[in-house]
């Protein structure tokens, strides 16, 4: 392939057109085309795009991802040029997610009183965490969720809007969600 921007533009362009975001892709696509300039390659190769991926030594997390982007751009240019390599599935390890934590009915109870500790004593940060961590002991959400939500009035529902997947509703303790109304209501 004589224009790997080229093709990387058109690509760009019908994933965005089929509706995904692509804005980290967009990135790190973009940076595996200046590399591949950088290196004067026309094709790519298993063997370059593996040396792209692997570039960020601390960050082997990252390293599948980035080699996923390109094994997606490899496959749509291999449509023009039968000499572009698709890098196999499976090259390099996977991010494995942390196993999460349970905290036990005695550590939540401490954090609630750790919370209520803050200074200022007559500020909102004090209630304003309290709520919070009691919000994320109670349902099982998310940090951002948490936060990002709202509490339904008259209900023991919390409204989410995840950024994936739309709109949702957590079921919750009506306690909980008092105390969040108290906490949005000023």
């Amino acid at each position: 392939m004589t224009n790997l921007r080229a093709a990387l533009d058109r690509y760009l362009s019908m994933r965005k057109g089929l509706g995904y975001k692509y804005e980290h892709q967009t990135r790190r696509l973009a940076d595996f085309v200046a590399f591949m300039k950088k290196r004067k390659a026309r094709i790519i190769t298993t063997k370059l795009a593996r040396e792209w991926a692997t570039l960020a030594p601390d960050r082997h997390a990252s390293w599948a991802l980035r080699l996923s982007d390109v094994r997606g751009f490899a496959r749509h240019a291999a449509n023009f040029d039968p000499r572009t390599e698709v890098p196999p599935v499976g090259m390099l390890p996977g991010w494995k997610r942390a196993k999460p934590y349970a905290y036990s009915d005695a550590e939540i109870d401490a954090l609630l009183t750790a919370a209520l500790a803050l200074p200022p004593e007559d500020g909102l940060r004090r209630w304003t965490y309290h709520t919070l961590f009691g919000l994320i002991a109670v349902t099982g959400m998310r940090i951002s969720e948490a936060i990002c939500g709202a509490a339904i009035r008259g209900s023991s529902a919390y409204l989410v809007q995840p950024e994936r997947s739309g709109l949702g509703r957590l079921p919750g303790h009506a306690q909980a969600a008092r105390r969040t109304r108290r906490r949005n209501s000023g």
